[in-house]
This record gives C-alpha cells, structure tokens and sequence, in this order.
C-alpha cells in the first residue's frame, strides 16, 4: 500500500510538472505571467489535497490496526479482520498478528488446563502442599494443608506467618537444601514437612504429612510388645521355678509338691488364657474370626455364661440376678455372644466388692425397638472418668494391682469390642450410682422361635 501511495504520489508530480510546463511554454508565448501564476498555485493546492487525503486515510487504517491489536492484548480469543484491512502492507501485518493471537490463546488454555491439572492432584493429595515465593507469600494451598493449619479461607498471596507461627517450619523454608523435620502444627499435633526448591524460581514447596496416628500406632505397638512380655514373663517364671524346685527333689515332700503341682497348673491356664486371647485378636485383626449370624435368644445363653462364672462367683460369695424375657434374641453369633457375656459377667464378679451382686438384664430398645441393650452391672468401686473411655484398650488396665491378683490378661474387654462391633453392634461403660458399673452392648434384634419379630 506504501509503495502504491508513494507511485501515486510521484505520478501527481509529474502530472502537476506537465501541465506547469505547457502553462510556462503558453505563457513565454504570450509572455503575460500573471497566468501562469494561477495555475501554478492551483496545482500546487491539488497537490497538497491530494497527499494531506491520503495520509489521512493511511494514519486512520493505523489507527485502527491499533485498537485492533489492543483488543487482541486485552482478549487472546478476539482477531483483527486481515480482508478488511486496506492495503497488502496492514492486510499481511493483521494476518502475522492473528497468527501471534492464536499462538498466545494456545499457549493460555494450555497453561490454564496445566494450573486446573495442579490444582486437582493438589487437592486429591492427602499430605498438604504449600508452595511459597521468595517473600513467604502463599502460592497454592491444598485442603489438606488448610486443615492441617486450621485456615478455611483461600490464603493466596497472603503471607504464611500470618496462618502458622512455628519457628521450626520457617527454618525449613529458608534452608538453602532440601529438609525434612517433624514439627507441631495447629490443627495437627505432629506434623513430618519436607522441602524442595521449586523449579524455575525462587520460594519453596513444602509437602505436609499427618504423622500422629502413625506415632499414636507405634506407641501401641511398643506397649503391646511390652506388656505381652510382661504377661508372658510372670506365669512362665512361675512354672520355671516351680519345675526346677520339683527337679531339685521337693518331688518327694507331698505337701511341698502338691503346692508346686497347684501353681504350674493355675499359671499354665494364665499362658494358655493369655495365647487364646492374643489368638482371638489376631484372627479378628486380619478378619479371619468367622462369625455365623442367625437369631440367637438371649437367656439361654447368658444362663449358659452364668455356669462358667460360678466357681468365681461362690468363692467370692457374689450374688448374679438375671432378668431376661424369655422371648427376647439377638442377631448374633452364639459363641461369639457366649464369649462377650462371660467376659462381661466374669469381671463384674472379679472386680466387684466381696459379698457383692452382679444384675444381668436385657431390653429391646432403639427405634421401633429395633435393638436389644444388654447390661451387665456391679455394685463394686466403679471405674474412675479417666479410665471409662480407655477400658476397651488392650492390655488397659484402671487399676493394674487388682488386676494382676484377679488374674485377668488385660485382652478381654478389647476382644468383647471386636466381637460386638463384628456382629454390627455397640459397647459401652457407664457408671452405676451410687457405686458400681454398668456394662452394656447393644445388638440387632432378631425373631425368636415362634415369636414374631
């Protein structure tokens, strides 16, 4: 388009020139210059309306290729109209700058698609993931990091010690190597963060890992293994000592004997006691403990239970009531059952006071009386508050001397909430006022024989 303005322009010269010169030539002829005055002013007047017009024009398609790459700034999406643009020039820049446009609109939905991409792995990540810039300004934020921080807001570019004062964390960041620490947080009692520079630019990333119930695991496991030691020493010491005094020649005093015959025997049943129970849990722990639902009635089996527990409970002079409705069953597992309400009734008798009694009772209860309560109460020292919600552990003990001289192994209560819980019921402790505790477990009530349900 230049190069047509610029022969146009060129052509009008020469033609304003010609017609000068014809105008001279006529004007030499009849020698009278006050006519070729006229002309030449005229032409020259053409000649700057002619050029002054086309500038116009050009500065105007300028222009508005101009506004037309301004919109295309503002908006990669929108394109200037390369057949509308007048002259090859603007038509061939419009198509370059279109083709810019596209490149940059590929390049945003790309980056865009890449920043949806992030966000989504942030957010289905469990550890929490924080990405800081140089000046501890927050970058991105999973939900897992904001719960672990105890922040429900969108925090971006805020800075981070705004949300978390913890020393530790911010020795972290300014390390100039990748770290990893242990640190307490918030929300989380403990924390494991390690650190990485992030690629391409300065500030860091840290990756937030929930540590508690891996260290609460491991304290258990360190006081199972140690009180299954402990358990285990004291009946096997026993009956060592006993076999050796009895090899030593106390086999032939018979009092001597039968007094050391007695006590192998009371602690091989303790070790025995003591594996079946470790065997139990192991069984319910891997799911291998198969239980056989079917409508089960309750006062025959707690009858049933009640014949294990009466040696314990006349040599204790402890007195059991049973109030059970004959019609009243469960959708349990028989044994499975037999095995909670010995446990549950053999404690009551243990751990209650000497001359005591022990109320064995069930109701229906629940919704529509769906469910069936079962409790078990003494009228014994009770459970302290403390103790209530951790009885249900293994190898918990409220008071470890009593329990030691009744000879429990600690693993009873911790298989009964296994075995309940199996068969899709609850367990509980309560205090029984003005003394005593109430144990209790609630099951899915079933139909009995010839009742309906």
């Amino acid at each position: 388009m230049i190069q047509r303005v610029r022969s146009r322009l060129v052509g009008l010269a020469l033609l304003v020139s010609f017609v000068t010169g014809i105008a001279g030539a006529d004007a030499m002829r009849t020698r009278a210059l006050s006519d070729v005055l006229p002309v030449a002013v005229a032409a020259f007047a053409i000649t700057i309306g002619i050029g002054w017009v086309v500038v116009e024009m050009l500065r105007g398609a300028l222009h508005g290729m101009l506004r037309s790459m301004r919109d295309v700034v503002r908006d990669p999406s929108r394109r200037i109209a390369a057949e509308a643009a007048p002259g090859d020039e603007l038509r061939e820049l419009a198509e370059w700058i279109n083709f810019l446009a596209e490149d940059a609109d590929r390049s945003h939905r790309a980056l865009a698609r890449e920043r949806m991409l992030l966000a989504a792995v942030a957010e289905g990540l469990t550890q929490g993931v924080i990405a800081v810039d140089s000046e501890h300004r927050i970058e991105l934020l999973n939900d897992a990091a904001r719960k672990m921080l105890g922040v429900t807001s969108s925090p971006v570019g805020e800075l981070l010690i705004d949300f978390v004062r913890v020393p530790e964390l911010f020795d972290l960041i300014d390390s100039d190597v990748a770290a990893t620490a242990e640190v307490q947080l918030p929300n989380t009692p403990r924390a494991l963060i390690r650190t990485a520079r992030k690629w391409g630019g300065d500030g860091r990333v840290l990756l937030l890992e929930d540590v508690t119930t891996v260290r609460r695991l491991e304290t258990v496991r360190r006081d199972f293994v140690a009180n299954v030691s402990h358990e285990l020493r004291t009946p096997v010491a026993v009956i060592r000592a006993n076999a050796e005094t009895l090899m030593a020649g106390a086999k032939d005093d018979p009092v001597i004997a039968g007094k050391l015959i007695d006590g192998l025997h009371r602690n091989a049943e303790r070790l025995a006691r003591i594996l079946a129970d470790l065997l139990d849990l192991s069984r319910l722990d891997a799911g291998q403990y198969r239980l056989e639902l079917s409508s089960v009635p309750v006062r025959p089996v707690i009858e049933q239970s009640l014949s294990a527990v009466e040696p314990q409970a006349a040599q204790r002079n402890v007195t059991v009531r049973v109030d059970i409705p004959t019609e009243l069953a469960v959708r349990a597992d028989p044994k499975a059952l037999d095995h909670i309400l010995v446990n549950l009734i053999d404690n009551g008798v243990k751990y209650g006071r000497p001359d005591g009694n022990v109320w064995v009772e069930a109701r229906a209860t629940g919704p529509g009386l769906g469910d069936v309560r079962i409790e078990v109460r003494d009228d014994g020292p009770g459970i302290a508050d403390k103790h209530r919600t951790r009885v249900f552990e293994r190898f918990y003990r409220a008071d470890p001397s009593r329990s030691r001289e009744a000879g429990g192994t600690g693993l009873g209560l911790s298989i009964v909430k296994h075995l309940v819980e199996s068969m899709g019921g609850e367990v509980g402790v309560e205090p029984h006022l003005p003394q005593g505790s109430i144990f209790w477990l609630r099951l899915p009530r079933a139909s009995s024989i010839g009742t309906p349900p």
